[in-house]
């Protein structure tokens, strides 16, 4: 019970980026005319790239403390320039542009404010 020139496959589940997404790759190991395994030298893995590509591990949070801190008193910031712009002119257009850039323009005041 031999198969003639037929490669034996096995599928290889392998961890990609998650601990729940998974992939499916098949790996294809030739055998010899007695039906035997080729070294393992010889195993082709199909669906790969020519070489294996590792996933960085993420290091650290994706914002940091200072940067969460810089970013919500601008929002804040905005948000009362926004309030008071449309008191004064009860346009929410306009309010909610002043606000957008009242926002923006006090992120690079505060980065500079704010000490690392």
């Amino acid at each position: 019970m031999h198969k003639e020139d037929s490669p034996a496959n096995v599928i290889v589940v392998s961890r990609v980026l998650s601990d729940t997404e998974f992939t499916e790759h098949e790996l294809s190991t030739s055998t010899n005319d007695d039906g035997t395994a080729l070294s393992k030298d010889s195993c082709q893995l199909s669906g790969y790239p020519s070489r294996a590509v590792v996933p960085a591990e993420v290091s650290g949070p994706l914002l940091t403390s200072r940067s969460a801190l810089i970013l919500v008193a601008a929002v804040v910031l905005g948000g009362i320039v926004g309030v008071l712009t449309y008191f004064s002119t009860g346009n929410t257009a306009t309010a909610m542009l002043a606000g957008l850039a009242g926002a923006g323009a006090s992120t690079p005041v505060l980065h500079t404010l704010i000490g690392r």
